[in-house]
């Protein structure tokens, strides 16, 4: 996602907890599309981290006109098993943590009178997928935040839209792989794939640009048909 809005233009702020994972990641952006490519080591379930975020930013760059709340993590626990610790970690990250970080950056698009804020769903913002109790909560809700920022800010002209990955191949959805949810992922998928991080890259662009001006609340999967049904006759 951060690869196509620099190749669509974009100078970048690229945020995690670790700034050992973000500067090469950065850097390499920066070499490949000629953008500025600034990392910020910042956990967006810290107020104060936040706040120091998007100071930073507007610092460096003058303005801020999209945010990505792509931040996410998750505990798989069935859900009579699940701690207090656990759900507070993953709701901390996933819903806490995505909107106070768009309060933040909302507080500078609505100055300038303009901004896209991109959240990034989930399958789970609509069905219920087991031992995933917190993450499902957290995205069914950061579905209605999306929606209800968008009624909100539409008079600042700020367009928030979510995007909803279906089985994207990714370090979290490793285990996912390398058990019998893969077959049935497949199964599942008409697309018969895995999707890919690069899969998310058109929409987050769009979302992102002008041609999205009069596009706000929508949840658009990006999930290879998953969402859509499944084909019985290539069940095993």
């Amino acid at each position: 996602m951060a690869e196509g809005l620099a190749g669509a233009g974009s100078d970048l702020v690229v945020v995690g907890r670790e700034i050992e994972t973000l500067t090469p990641v950065a850097e390499q952006i920066a070499a490949e599309t000629g953008r500025n490519v600034l990392p910020i080591q910042a956990d967006v379930s810290n107020l104060t981290e936040i706040d120091a975020l998007v100071a930073q930013t507007v610092e460096t760059f003058g303005r801020l006109d999209v945010l990505v709340n792509n931040a996410g993590v998750n505990i798989r626990n069935p859900a009579l098993e699940f701690t207090e610790a656990d759900w507070d970690f993953v709701t901390d990250v996933n819903l806490k943590g995505a909107f106070f970080l768009a309060k933040a950056c909302g507080n500078v698009m609505q100055r300038q009178k303009s901004g896209k804020v991109i959240n990034t769903l989930s399958l789970t913002s609509a069905i219920g997928l087991p031992t995933s109790i917190a993450y499902t909560a957290a995205k069914g809700g950061l579905l209605q935040l999306t929606k209800l920022l968008a009624v909100e800010w539409a008079e600042h002209n700020i367009q928030v839209n979510g995007i909803a990955p279906g089985f994207i191949r990714t370090e979290m959805t490793a285990p996912a792989r390398e058990d019998n949810r893969n077959r049935w992922i497949l199964n599942r998928t008409p697309a018969d794939r895995w999707g890919e991080p690069e899969d998310l890259a058109g929409l987050t662009i769009f979302f992102a640009s002008n041609a999205s001006d009069f596009v706000t609340g929508q949840m658009v999967f990006v999930d290879g048909g998953f969402m859509a049904g499944s084909d019985w006759r290539r069940q095993s």
